[in-house]
């Protein structure tokens, strides 16, 4: 019977102590069939091991920190229009020597895991999925305090448009490893009071 669980980041939380800043997070699971290319058999004896593997998979996803780039962002294509005149988004975002190390470390690491459990390692590898195949979605309306760098002001409020205030996960400069919906619920209910006071203020 399969099950599932999480580790929390547990590197860099006080100080620097690898070859990157920031941490990745990791999901675990248990249980279902090893897949055959895992299996250096064939025929019968490839049925005989794998029925001996069967529920015994184990598997670990890592999600690492991104860490934010001036060069990763999301612009209005002045060419592109889609099918109903709207101009696309051109979208620029790549990895830096900071994730790539994260990677292997946490490949290196996860592996060591595993074997002082008692695991045998089938396979392992450091490569990454391409940015936005397994993301949350998260910033283009970047919170801070210059209107030249950013989008938002402290209470998720548009630095151009005073009534106009943006309370998903757009105003987020980066993403950690962790899930974003607590930390976005947050943001929203301190916008939305401060909204309130605005408005009996007259401010808005």
């Amino acid at each position: 019977m399969g099950g599932g669980g999480y580790i929390p980041q547990f590197r860099n939380l006080n100080t620097r102590q690898k070859s990157f800043i920031r941490g990745y997070a990791v999901d675990y699971s248990s249980g279902g069939q090893v897949p055959s290319r895992f299996i250096p058999a064939y025929g019968e004896e490839l049925q005989k091991q794998s029925a001996e593997l069967r529920n015994a998979r184990f598997t670990m996803t890592v999600m690492g920190a991104v860490l934010p780039r001036a060069e990763n962002c999301v612009q209005i294509d002045k060419s592109v229009r889609d099918a109903w005149g709207i101009p696309s988004l051109n979208i620029n975002a790549r990895y830096t020597a900071n994730e790539f190390a994260m990677a292997e470390d946490a490949m290196h690491t996860l592996d060591q895991v595993c074997r002082d459990a008692g695991f045998e390692v089938l396979a392992k590898h450091s490569r990454m999925v391409p940015p936005g195949e397994s993301i949350h979605e998260l910033g283009t309306c970047r919170m801070g305090g210059d209107p030249k760098t950013s989008v938002l002001n402290q209470w998720n409020q548009s630095h151009d448009v005073k009534n106009l205030f943006v309370v998903d996960g757009s105003s987020f400069v980066a993403g950690g490893p962790q899930n974003p919906t607590l930390t976005i619920s947050a943001l929203a209910m301190r916008a939305s009071d401060y909204m309130a006071e605005q408005m009996r203020a007259g401010n808005l």
